[in-house]
């Protein structure tokens, strides 16, 4: 028996041993001999002992691109109860009728009486409120209450999609077969392109793993506009060009209707010159200003781009706001007013900029010249003998990688020194804490795009735990979530393939997801983010920062999400 949706993309030379064994043998055939009879989907229902089961079958490649052998069959198959009660000979007298069978035929093919399959018609009209044979036909075309095998056995002719496919299955198609038209109209899926990063484990799952919820949910509700989404994920080395490029020509190529992603783009700026040429709607999570300058200078080269959280520059800012804060409060004194940034070799993460320190300087801060550290490369020894050196009161890590601040974390407390560690984004992954335990404890972090604590995010986390079995952690999972479900609204709201329109939706319309308010504003390609950029918390994205107290976040700024009351001196202070 089916349990829940199953979803799966096949070609005709699919092993049988691939397939869900859930799934019954007949119903992979059928989906295999729709690729034959040249239409862009068909709906029907299956009989499986007391189940019924919805079938969607759509072609997985763009209408018109008939190449031999390039053709795929996205199946969406789920449990189905038939509405107004229909029975299941009532579901085989509604399927003959679509075929165009008389009641003597209907009767003949259903080894009973004309007169019994002219009472099912009256019942079949009362219930499903029609008052024709013709109204009843275009009824059960319409919703897809067709039944396979058709009842009877395969039909003389074709015609009717059903009737063409049965014919299909059971190899009486004749080789001169041609469709009565080849352009039908379908309401084919939507796809969307998923690319993970394959430089951190934890992150990569958890971009599939939130943008894949907010696609399960949603075609669960018939997706968006009544068109399913379907999702085409691919991995990719971030710091590799040939890797993201590569990825990017699969997505091209699958035709997909947008692309959603985290911080690829990031380290490769080159990217978004391929993806603005593609011209469909692209989101990301990369922090880059200076890509969203240029977006917003360039809005008829860029205008399809969206950075669906603010910017790297509010970091810093954050902390030093974040500094004076629990100074006042009395929470902390800093041993003197030196701050020494560890900064990832990244076009996105300059975040010790003369601009900043001016602005730390207005405050009495001095902030030293940055330190680079490369991933995978960098003496976290001597930069610890370096901070032992120098003393600073805090210390920014201005890298996004969570192995790399886990890496400095180590040798930190083998020798540490009375500062506060402040990190960006990295602690927001589980794999942070998992790999550090307890001695994650005390550090300070930061996201420009995080997943609120209160009932929409809670909802998410608990949704992502059921499906997974594993925590989301306080970013990214949401962040993925919020992108797909942010398209949707808008293919929900206007064609989905006019792209001016969608991003016109997506620019105009805030939308309140799991990380907050995106709202774009009319030439906006990032979203607004509290305090930083606005005053008004409801139409915005907060600016979150955390400290990891006995094992969990506490989020500490700004309020009135959090509170810097709750902030603890971590315990290499004392």
């Amino acid at each position: 028996m089916l349990q829940g949706v199953v979803e799966r993309t096949i070609a005709a030379d699919t092993p049988a041993e691939s397939l869900p064994k859930q799934v019954p043998p007949e119903l992979w055939g059928y989906a295999k001999a729709f690729l034959l009879i040249r239409r862009p989907a068909l709906r029907f229902v299956w009989r499986d002992e007391t189940q019924w089961i919805d079938v969607q079958l759509t072609l997985a490649h763009a209408l018109g691109d008939r190449t031999p052998g390039t053709a795929r069959v996205f199946v969406r198959l789920r449990p189905s109860e038939m509405p107004r009660g229909l029975t299941v000979r009532e579901l085989d007298v509604l399927t003959l009728v679509a075929l165009g069978r008389t009641n003597g035929g209907i009767a003949e093919r259903l080894g009973t009486s004309a007169r019994t399959v002219s009472t099912q018609l009256e019942r079949l009209l009362e219930k499903l409120a029609q008052s024709s044979r013709g109204g009843l036909a275009a009824l059960a075309v319409d919703l897809g209450l067709l039944r396979l095998p058709l009842p009877g056995g395969p039909p003389e002719s074709g015609g009717l999609g059903v009737a063409e496919l049965e014919l299909a299955y059971r190899r009486r198609l004749g080789t001169g077969y041609r469709p009565i038209r080849d352009d039908i109209s379908s309401r084919v899926p939507i796809r969307i392109g998923i690319v993970s990063p394959g430089s951190s484990v934890s992150d990569g799952a958890q971009v599939l793993g939130g943008a894949l919820l907010a696609i399960d949910e949603l075609n669960q509700h018939g997706g968006a506009g009544g068109r399913s989404i379907e999702a085409v994920p691919v991995e990719v080395d971030i710091f590799d060009w040939a890797s993201v490029s590569a990825g990017l020509d699969e997505l091209f190529e699958a035709d997909v209707d947008a692309i959603v992603t985290s911080y690829v783009s990031a380290e490769q700026p080159e990217a978004l010159d391929r993806i603005a040429a593609y011209g469909k709607p692209f989101l990301h999570t990369a922090t880059f200003e200076a890509d969203v300058r240029r977006a917003e200078r360039e809005p008829w080269k860029y205008g399809t781009i969206f950075q669906t959280c603010a910017s790297e520059h509010h970091y810093a800012p954050g902390m030093l706001r974040l500094l004076d804060e629990l100074e006042r409060a009395g929470s902390w004194t800093p041993p003197n007013r030196r701050i020494v940034s560890l900064e990832l070799p990244s076009q996105s993460m300059r975040l010790a900029t003369p601009a900043l320190r001016a602005l730390a300087a207005e405050g009495g801060w001095e902030v030293a010249e940055p330190i680079l550290t490369p991933p995978g490369e960098t003496d976290w020894e001597a930069i610890v003998t370096d901070l032992a050196r120098t003393r600073p009161a805090a210390v920014l890590f201005a890298s996004y990688l969570d192995q790399e601040l886990a890496a400095f974390l180590r040798a930190f407390l083998h020798r540490p020194v009375p500062a506060l560690i402040h990190g960006i984004y990295a602690p927001s992954n589980p794999a942070f804490i998992d790999a550090l335990g307890r001695a994650a404890d005390g550090v300070v972090w930061s996201t420009t795009t995080g997943t609120y604590d209160d009932e929409f995010g809670s909802r998410f986390r608990r949704q992502y735990r059921a499906k997974y079995r594993e925590d989301p952690g306080w970013s990214i999972g949401g962040a993925l979530y919020d992108q797909v479900r942010m398209l949707a609204s808008a293919w929900s709201s206007v064609d989905p393939g006019d792209v001016s329109e969608v991003v016109a939706h997506l620019r105009r319309w805030p939308y309140r997801g799991v990380n907050g308010v995106y709202y774009f504003g009319d030439t906006g390609q990032s979203p607004q983010l509290y305090p930083d950029t606005t005053a008004d918390a409801a139409l915005s994205q907060a600016h979150q920062i955390y400290q990891i107290q006995d094992g969990e976040h506490v989020l500490i700024s700004p309020e009135p999400f959090g509170s810097a009351a709750a902030f603890r001196a971590p315990h290499w202070l004392g």
